[in-house]
């Protein structure tokens, strides 16, 4: 698809995995729509630090775990930059706690976060593409923990494996509009996410990472970068960025 001209919304972009994705593709010269619910404050200095490198940017502050916010966000987009070429399903949350004390209310909140916000952005983003004629990307960020499982984590780890069924079948609904869909899945990567977790749990993990070290935000923007624009044909894939934890 290549970049420049292209413009890309990110959810969740205001800090973490989903600022150094818009940050990425800003420098490749794409436009992007950085999108945050609360945090209006970090995702402004996002914006400045990508229109300051020569880009365009545009905050929307939408919680897209909403079938209404997902549409206010792909609507304002369109609105402001005309046409939107790929998608970046981002924004996530992540309550770890024992299945016994896992309320109704985080439960919800983690699937309809993780896994429902993906539906409602990806049907409204589908629809302008479609219309358009533009070939365009989604590409939606999972992790290992759906893969591999993580104690604490059934909520989380339900709502990433449902997200990588998704991938692949939303993939093959739309191939046939030159649409191309695509997974990343992140191992650990050293975010605000996973900050305030204990040092005990890191000893323990750390030396089951073949490469000794956290992932960093940056590592997995560049990927999503390539599969926007220079992974042509691949789709319906979830690519594994873990330092190696999952060949150990």
């Amino acid at each position: 698809m290549g970049f420049e001209g292209k413009n890309v919304v990110v959810t969740g972009s205001s800090r973490g995995i989903g600022k150094a994705v818009a940050l990425d593709l800003a420098s490749r010269g794409c436009g992007v729509v950085i999108n945050c619910v609360k945090r209006v404050d970090l995702a402004g200095e996002v914006a400045q630090e990508i229109r300051d490198s020569g880009s365009r940017a545009l905050i929307v502050q939408a919680d897209v775990s909403t079938e209404e916010g997902a549409r206010k966000l792909i609507e304002e987009s369109v609105r402001y930059f005309g046409k939107i070429h790929a998608l970046v399903n981002n924004a996530g949350v992540a309550h770890l706690r024992a299945i016994e004390s896992m309320d109704k209310e985080t439960l919800s909140r983690v699937l309809e976060t993780d896994l429902a916000s993906v539906f409602y952005t990806s049907k409204f983003a589908l629809k302008h593409m479609v219309e358009n004629g533009i070939a365009g990307v989604i590409v939606n960020i999972s992790s290992i923990v759906g893969m591999i499982g993580m104690r604490g984590a059934t909520a989380y780890a339900a709502a990433k494996a449902g997200l990588n069924g998704f991938t692949v079948c939303l993939a093959r609904e739309v191939a046939r509009y030159g649409i191309r869909v695509n997974g990343v899945a992140p191992g650990y990567v050293e975010t605000e996410m996973i900050a305030g977790w204990p040092q005990e749990h890191f000893k323990k993990v750390i030396p089951r990472i073949p490469m000794r070290r956290l992932g960093q935000p940056h590592e997995i923007a560049e990927v999503v970068s390539f599969l926007i624009g220079s992974g042509t044909y691949i789709t319906g894939q979830t690519i594994i960025v873990d330092g190696g934890i999952m060949i150990d």
